[in-house]
This record gives C-alpha cells, sequence and structure tokens, in this order.
C-alpha cells in the first residue's frame, strides 16, 4: 500500500467527525494499523481521522512523572 487515496482520507475524516459528533472516546474510534500496511499508510489515515475528530497535532506527548 502506498499513499491514501482521496477517498480513503476523506472516509478516515468524516469517521473522525462523526466519532467526536457522538461524542465516542478518540481511543476507541481511531483506526487501527492493518496487517501488512505501511507506517506511512496507517499514519496518513491516523492524520486524516484526527483531523476530523478536531485534533491538529495528535503527536504523542511523553508523560512526565515526578519522583517521590
Amino acid at each position: 500500500m502506498g499513499k491514501l487515496k482521496a477517498e480513503q482520507k476523506v472516509r478516515e475524516h468524516n469517521r473522525g467527525q462523526k466519532a467526536a459528533r457522538e461524542g465516542r472516546p478518540r481511543s476507541w474510534s481511531e483506526p487501527w494499523a492493518h496487517p501488512f500496511e505501511s507506517d506511512q499508510h496507517y499514519e496518513e489515515r491516523r492524520e486524516a481521522f484526527n483531523q476530523g475528530y478536531g485534533i491538529i497535532d495528535a503527536t504523542p506527548v511523553p508523560i512526565r512523572r515526578s519522583r517521590p
């Protein structure tokens, strides 16, 4: 699988909008990687979903814990 096609981007974007509108948690609704799917293809699907959900930058931020 190469780059996402326009229809695939629109489909993932719409899924994100629907999940947000229905109040579903993003972690439950976010697309999962398919077997043998390239990292690039998955990241493009995930990015389109997050934009539809209303998240501009979904880069994971490491959690810093204070020492006891």
